[in-house]
């Protein structure tokens, strides 16, 4: 993938505004991700043709990601997630690091949520990957 995006999910219009502002840091798009959208995967938000996922899926090398994604589309009970989150697509580790600078350093303060987009995820809904992160998040805020 040579192009980078950032998907922006819950956020206000003016933190919407400042994440894009801080999108042309790194030259990556930011689309923001609205409710009706939340059952598509990240592979259909970024435009890939279902080929393009395919192949990008069979990337992967562990097969545990797999167990974990049918668990949560089974339980269709859970809570929605309403904190902000991202998901970085195409991003290298200096530019993931200048974006999270950045955001620190604006007047964004934080994003409780991120990800990167991964051969696991990228068939993922965003309602999945939202639980997904919801639960890494409190985990690692309990274990702090």
């Amino acid at each position: 993938m040579s192009f980078k995006m950032i998907l922006a999910v819950n956020f206000t219009p003016d933190r919407l505004k400042q994440l894009k502002l801080l999108g042309m840091l790194t030259k990556a798009q930011v689309k923001s991700v609205a409710e009706t959208e939340m059952n598509k995967s990240v592979g259909t938000l970024l435009g890939l043709s279902e080929e393009e996922i395919a192949e990008i899926k069979s990337m992967k090398t562990e097969s545990n990601q797999t167990a974990v994604h049918e668990q949560i589309e089974e339980d269709s009970s859970l809570e929605p997630v309403t904190k902000e989150a991202i998901i970085l697509c195409g991003f290298d580790n200096s530019s993931v690091n200048l974006l999270l600078n950045s955001i620190r350093r604006s007047r964004l303060k934080n994003v409780p949520l991120k990800a990167m987009l991964t051969p696991s995820n990228i068939s993922w809904t965003i309602q999945i990957i939202l639980q997904e992160l919801a639960k890494e998040h409190e985990y690692f805020h309990k274990n702090k």
